[in-house]
């Protein structure tokens, strides 16, 4: 079997897996529109919206990408007991996702991030975002952390999307790493400054260039600063691999007292790159639970990521364009 054929197996093996995604819930909006002008009011242009869409955001786009890639899902996470926390519940079950493990807490609001974009040019215009500066209720912190003890033994991985807003906390992760530790659960992080600290014992940990460089110390800007910065981070986090994400300089991939290896950039035309992150942490759980290496998995997920950037605002690879890409490869 060459690799091209051995890829392939591994994304047919999607369906058979089952993955867990605990982390930030979020509700991207978006405001599509044209602008001919400057207001008189002030020197900002005005736009004239043609069209508003919803997607799937934060965690939940790495749901939506895990289901897009014909797995199964289980979200957990946290909403607002408000018409975006019902929303996004709706939209979750509506791609056949589980929301066993969402829970919706009356005291704060769900995340919503809102887009203004120009067209043609898909320029973002301006970002509105509505968040919680009150902290998640310490029983609804509870009550994830026991739905997660009680049920991680039936999922073929877990991945932590942590976007900083809460969800993720120590207690959380410290179960995590002792559920990782004792049951040999498959642990997959994308990671925030908030905890950089916290991160113990992940199978992969997935951050980008200038997450590694400050949780690192270690300002990267050349394969010299990059080694330094990829063994620290796998000492820190005590990580079985931590796969860097460097944007148009592809991806490096660390593994204790082994040779880094480098995954260059798929050469696509990129319009935009929101979302990359939630579909590289989802393809490499999945292909990790799949059957994949640390190698293979990352190939995989640098190909999906290159798909992302085809399109504006937050989207999931669909198994169907990933496939055609593999099969192509030479």
């Amino acid at each position: 079997m060459n690799a091209t054929e051995r890829l392939s197996e591994i994304l047919d093996n999607f369906r058979k897996v089952h993955l867990l995604v605990v982390g930030d819930l979020m509700l991207d909006r978006f405001i599509w529109g044209n602008v001919d002008r400057l207001s008189p009011e002030a020197p900002v242009p005005v736009l004239r919206v043609c069209s508003e869409s919803s997607r799937l955001g934060g965690a939940a786009n790495v749901i939506h990408n895990v289901r897009s890639l014909g797995a199964q899902v289980t979200a957990c996470g946290v909403v607002g007991a408000d018409g975006p926390g019902k929303t996004l519940t709706d939209d979750l079950r509506r791609i056949g996702a589980s929301t066993r493990g969402v829970f919706a807490d009356r005291e704060i609001q769900s995340i919503q991030k809102t887009r203004i974009i120009a067209r043609p040019s898909h320029q973002q215009i301006v970002r509105l975002d509505r968040e919680n500066h009150a902290a998640i209720k310490d029983a609804t912190l509870k009550k994830i952390c026991k739905f997660i003890g009680d049920r991680a033994g039936r999922f073929d991985g877990i991945v932590v999307s942590d976007y900083g807003k809460g969800v993720i906390h120590h207690e959380l992760l410290s179960s995590l790493a002792s559920l990782a530790n004792r049951q040999g659960i498959r642990l997959i992080v994308d990671p925030k400054k908030e905890n950089y600290s916290r991160y113990q014992c992940p199978s992969l940990i997935t951050p980008n260039k200038d997450e590694a460089s400050t949780a690192s110390g270690v300002a990267i800007h050349d394969d010299r600063t990059l080694a330094m910065a990829g063994q620290r981070l796998v000492r820190m986090w005590r990580a079985k691999a931590v796969l860097i994400t460097r944007g148009p300089e592809g991806m490096s991939l660390f593994r204790p007292r082994q040779p880094v290896r480098h995954f260059p950039t798929q050469a696509r035309e990129i319009f935009d790159v929101t979302g990359a992150g939630d579909t590289v942490v989802a393809v490499c759980a999945l292909a990790l639970a799949a059957g994949a290496d640390y190698e293979e998995a990352a190939v995989l997920a640098n190909h999906a990521a290159g798909l992302v950037g085809d399109e504006v605002g937050t989207v999931a690879v669909p198994m169907a364009k990933l496939n055609r890409v593999i099969k192509g490869l030479p």
